[in-house]
């Protein structure tokens, strides 16, 4: 997306709550990108999306509320876009999957990390952070729960023990691409991660 684009286009009539909710989503990920969460102002976000600072107060409360929507927002597409790819793969075959590409930097990597040092700062976005981060580590319980029944985990491993582990090296993999270290041997990645990962197949698979 070109903030140039919304620029010129000036302010849109006749969207739909939808439309509306998307255009600002779209511009406050740009904006948050480019200027940080500090250095961003609602105005500046309406004006990239085309429209007014009140329309977005009708859809977030706050700026921090807005920046906890646009890390959600992309969470949620990466994860689509993950299991859209890899429709009959198990559990330990979308986790590794998902390993592999840290090294890489997630997609949503400068979001997030930006979200964390707002954080530090700013006790409403602290709130709503750890809401969302918990979240996420919940939906990946359950997900390793599913795949202890479906036979492909091994049973005497902890969901939430995993889901913790899989989360802090995520989040640590924010800090490695923040301080822009190199990446590692690739080939070498993605073999340690898969050894990692087969520990905690099932034999019933």
């Amino acid at each position: 997306m070109n903030l140039h684009y919304y620029h010129a286009m000036g302010r849109v009539a006749g969207l739909t709550t939808g439309e509306a909710r998307t255009r600002v989503l779209q511009a406050a990920a740009e904006v948050f990108a480019d200027c940080g969460f500090e250095g961003s102002r609602m105005t500046e976000i309406a004006k990239v999306a085309g429209l007014s600072v009140g329309a977005i107060y009708n859809h977030f409360e706050s700026k921090a509320d807005l920046l906890a929507a646009v890390v959600r927002c992309h969470g949620a597409d990466d994860l689509g876009r993950l299991l859209a790819s890899e429709q009959r793969a198990g559990v330990l075959d979308l986790i590794a999957l998902r390993g592999r590409s840290l090294d890489e930097g997630p997609p949503a990597a400068p979001l997030l990390a930006e979200a964390i040092l707002a954080a530090r700062r700013d006790p409403e976005v602290a709130r709503i952070l750890l809401a969302e981060i918990a979240g996420r580590e919940e939906v990946l319980a359950d997900f390793i729960r599913f795949g202890q029944m479906a036979g492909d985990v091994v049973e005497d491993a902890d969901p939430v023990v995993i889901a913790r582990f899989c989360l802090m090296l995520g989040l640590g993999s924010l800090m490695v691409r923040a301080i822009e270290l190199p990446s590692t041997d690739a080939e070498a990645w993605s073999s340690f991660i898969d050894r990692l990962v087969d520990r905690f197949r099932s034999e019933k698979n």
